[in-house]
């Protein structure tokens, strides 16, 4: 009994159990911030191994730019169909069909729920909730360049607070936990790359002038998991709806099989396979942290996962068996 209470009471036990406490009071008091600072580190954690090969040839301050700049970049370029497309659908339906463009109008300025919401001070709490989402999108940037610049610096700050005998250990978990969240980078991108796949070769074969273009958009909004799909759908339909009704039924049916075909295959395998989770414990971790943390929950919900486990694994199942 004696043995087994040191066994629980070693440092490493310790540090777990502080460690777990503490993650879990930030997420549910400061839950904002603490899925920011964790999305940062995600994408810290993609972009690393980037920065480490290039840091080979130059400094890591000028690797570090290269590839967040890239990075960026891709991002706008990303978005950049959706915007197009977007615009110049709504263009054409407001020359086509104006009479319907003024009746949607005059209903929603009309609607009795528009006119709660603005009496309400709806509208001013709207743009303080956009406000505030841009100043953490524009901190969270901060934040990640600092993450991939002086990585190094940060990791030898926190270790510190740790024992001396587990420092080498904190440094080798950390090592885990980034190899584990830059792979679910790379399974993200392969399941929404699914999407955009498919949804690309079934508008090739219904002959759709806009396959390519609506393949990346279906890729990109697929991050975003119920809404980004739903947005994609509404967009590919409003691009096929003057092909007649048989193309805009098709269009649909590809659509969801694209998705049944990404939520009940290819991110449970891929997850599984780059991550080294059960997809059991990935849709447990997607419930969760979607009904807890929102869309950016459910997006980020297998890094969380994969972050836990390492965690639990690393710091406390290993010691228990030793």
């Amino acid at each position: 009994m004696q043995n087994m209470f040191q066994k629980l009471g070693n440092s490493q036990n310790i540090i777990f159990l502080l460690g777990i406490t503490f993650y879990t009071i930030c997420l549910f008091t400061i839950t904002d911030i603490a899925l920011m600072m964790f999305v940062t580190y995600v994408i810290a954690c993609a972009l690393n191994p980037l920065v480490d090969k290039l840091e080979k040839k130059m400094s890591r301050n000028l690797a570090a730019a290269i590839v967040f700049g890239g990075f960026i970049g891709g991002i706008l370029l990303m978005f950049l169909p959706i915007i197009i497309i977007g615009s110049s659908e709504l263009a054409h339906l407001a020359t086509q069909y104006p009479q319907y463009v003024d009746k949607v109008k005059d209903f929603v300025m009309t609607s009795p729920v528009v006119q709660e919401f603005a009496n309400s001070g709806g509208l001013i709490e709207s743009l303080t909730t956009i406000s505030k989402g841009g100043l953490y999108l524009f901190v969270a940037m901060i934040f990640t360049y600092f993450l991939i610049v002086d990585r190094d610096k940060i990791l030898n700050a926190i270790v510190r607070f740790f024992p001396k005998n587990s420092r080498n250990r904190i440094k080798e978990i950390w090592d885990i936990s980034e190899q584990k969240l830059s792979r679910f980078v790379s399974g993200q991108f392969i399941a929404s790359a699914s999407v955009g796949l498919i949804v690309l070769v079934g508008l090739l074969i219904l002959r759709v002038d806009s396959a390519v273009i609506l393949g990346c958009v279906s890729a990109v909004l697929d991050i975003v998991p119920i809404v980004g799909p739903a947005i994609a759908l509404v967009i590919c339909l409003a691009v096929v709806y003057k092909l007649g009704w048989t193309i805009v039924i098709l269009t649909a049916i590809i659509f969801l099989f694209a998705q049944f075909a990404e939520n009940n295959f290819v991110k449970p395998y891929v997850f599984g396979k780059f991550m080294d989770l059960h997809p059991i414990v990935i849709y447990i971790f997607l419930f969760v942290c979607a009904k807890y943390f929102g869309a950016v929950g459910a997006i980020f919900a297998p890094a969380i996962a994969a972050d836990a486990c390492v965690l639990i694994e690393e710091l406390y199942l290993k010691s228990m068996d030793e």
